[in-house]
């Protein structure tokens, strides 16, 4: 008892358990059908996720194979890195007077593993990837085979590409499933992402382990919101086909180029305009509280004050809550990249990166809503009516999710 005593009044483990508890709270409170949650499989969905940072965060051959795959990441960055030096020359180094240039540094990675997922999606590693773990856990989760299926390629790839793996099933989705896809969509990051985050100095060990997580966390979070009440079609099992959508070699590398190339337009496009109006908006908002109070209040402040109380449920420790609440506040605001960057920048403890990694690692922002809707929705409009209703359903579980796994890696470290 003294033990479970220690271990529960260390590193604020106890408001990391509280705040699992609240987590599933909220989810029951907008939990649509709650007569037809399946407890049994939920909390086997959560006995994984846990067993998953076990394995990872608290065990030698987790670390070392986590390891492994991080070192993979930084070689592959290294191998970008000469076609990027290639075409900027001096440029990249962040050295010389001109400094860190993110547009040089950083997006033409995005550019170069999207030619390298098209190309591993063409010679069949990516399918037998989202296979394995559809295989392993359809079966344990009773979930369907195309939700699963998505969610575990949604562990890889964007929301887009990962809808795209079923597009032929799409249609014929259930609303909890439709909702599962889409949740998985906000809960993770890219395998890109990944790496380019990593380069920033974000670790891809715990962004590694965040996305596995959530397989089955979205999983989890999305039968609780909305339940199945319907029979899936491919409730019996896997009989998805994962066609290849390019010819050859050359044409997979061409269209994952044009398809990163696109991503990095789109990312740089939005980091300009949403740190523009950041700061328009902090300036306005400092300029408003001044003539109302006796010390204006900056956009960080807010946001810090709104999200402190989440932080600190999650396991941050009390003098690092106000600013891991603002982190906290711009990744659902804005995006993840605008949190992961400044969230480098920050000055907080260890413990309180490590688990911010996690609560961060997704896409669940206001932004991904209209992605979803587009994307999705262009790939079967009959059901774009459905992602417009449930979008901020969406937001609320892709966040869940991210939450729960920063309050499950909390309680491990």
């Amino acid at each position: 008892m003294n033990f479970i005593f220690q271990y529960l009044t260390t590193n604020n483990h106890y408001m990391s358990l509280l705040g699992i508890l609240i987590i599933f709270i909220v989810a029951f409170i907008f939990s649509m059908h709650k007569k037809n949650i399946r407890y049994s499989k939920l909390f086997i969905a959560l006995s994984l996720q846990v067993l998953i940072a076990f394995l990872i965060l608290n065990t030698n051959l987790g670390r070392d194979i986590f390891h492994n795959i991080a070192i993979g990441f930084n070689k592959i960055n290294a191998f970008a890195d000469e076609g990027i030096k290639f075409v900027f020359g001096d440029l990249v180094d962040p050295s010389g007077s001109w400094g860190y240039i993110f547009a040089i540094k950083v997006l033409p990675i995005i550019i170069f593993f999207g030619a390298l997922m098209s190309l591993l999606y063409h010679i069949g590693l990516v399918q037998i990837f989202v296979r394995a773990l559809n295989f392993c856990l359809s079966p344990i989760l009773g979930t369907s085979g195309a939700e699963t299926l998505c969610a575990a390629a949604n562990s890889m790839l964007d929301p887009s590409a990962s809808a795209l793996i079923i597009k032929n099933e799409l249609k014929h989705l259930t609303d909890s499933e439709m909702l599962t896809v889409m949740i998985a969509g906000m809960s993770t990051i890219t395998a890109s992402l990944i790496a380019v985050y990593g380069s920033i100095g974000v670790s891809m060990i715990h962004m590694l382990t965040a996305s596995v997580m959530s397989i089955p966390g979205a999983l989890l979070i999305s039968k609780i919101l909305l339940p199945e009440t319907e029979k899936p079609k491919t409730a019996a099992g896997n009989k998805i086909s994962l066609e290849k959508d390019s010819s050859n070699i050359l044409d997979a590398i061409s269209s994952g180029t044009m398809s990163g190339l696109n991503v990095a337009l789109a990312v740089g496009a939005m980091l300009l305009v949403f740190i523009g109006l950041m700061s328009m908006i902090d300036t306005g908002l400092t300029q408003i509280t001044g003539y109302f109070f006796e010390k204006p209040y900056s956009l960080n402040e807010i946001l810090g004050k709104l999200f402190s109380g989440i932080s600190y449920i999650i396991g941050i420790e009390s003098k690092d809550a106000v600013t891991a609440g603002a982190l906290l506040g711009q990744k659902i605001a804005l995006n993840e990249f605008v949190a992961y960057a400044n969230m480098v920048k920050a000055t907080l403890s260890e413990r309180s990166v490590t688990i911010l990694t996690y609560a961060i690692c997704g896409f669940s922002n206001i932004s991904v809503i209209g992605i979803l809707i587009g994307g999705i929705g262009a790939l079967v409009p009959s059901k774009k009516q459905f992602i417009t209703k449930y979008g901020f359903k969406a937001l609320l579980g892709g966040t869940l999710v991210n939450l729960l796994n920063a309050a499950i890696a909390s309680l491990l470290i």
